[in-house]
Parts: C-alpha cells; structure tokens; sequence
C-alpha cells in the first residue's frame, strides 16, 4: 500500500495529542513521580471534591466550589479538544480507507460499515 508519509505524520500527531489529553484529564503519573508538584489535573480535582464529600452531611467549602470551577471550565476545554481530535482520526481514517490500508483495530474497512 503506498499511503503517502505525511499521513503516518499525522497518525503520530494524533497519538500526542491523545497522550497530551490524557494528561490534562487523569494527570501525568511520570511527571508526578520524578518532579513532584504538577498541575492538578480535572478527574484529580473531581477526586480530591467526591472524595471529601462522600461520607459528610457538611456544604462543599469555598476550596472545593472553586476546585469545581476549574474542573469544569478545564473540562470545556477538553471536550472541545476531543472533539477536534475525533475529526482528526475520522479524516486520517478516511485516508487509510481510501488508499486501501490493511484493517487496524478500532477502524473497520468501508465494505464492513455498509453490511
């Protein structure tokens, strides 16, 4: 199959955008484990909130609205994020499609969708 170079570029460009988002969504365990403080990601401040509230009858604190606050304004901005990645594979998928690129897992070939 001669897929053009550039589309393997971009199936790379994806996966570091995938990795990227992950990062901002669950944390990045490596950067944690070797230097320590790092940005709080938005499933550790649900977490850290969810956590401190499940077994208290108490109202959420000032820390806890704001931390809500920053959790959902990070994840608008992911959920855009995603979405463009989405449009990016469904293109970089079209193309596998159309230059006839063996079955990878999660992509069904065109024929297979019509059936």
């Amino acid at each position: 199959t001669d897929v053009p170079d550039d589309l393997y570029d971009r199936v790379i460009s994806i996966g570091n955008e995938l990795t990227d988002f992950n990062h901002k969504l669950n944390g990045d365990p490596l950067r944690a484990k070797y230097e320590g403080g790092t940005p709080t990601s938005v499933k550790g401040r649900v977490d850290l909130i969810t956590a401190a509230l499940w077994s208290t009858t108490a109202a959420p604190t000032t820390t806890f609205k704001e931390s809500y606050d920053a959790a959902a304004s990070k994840f608008g901005e992911l959920l855009t994020s995603l979405k463009s990645i989405d449009t990016e594979i469904k293109q970089v998928e079209s193309e596998l499609e159309k230059y006839g690129a063996p079955y990878t897992p999660g992509r069904f070939p065109e024929w297979h969708k019509s059936n």
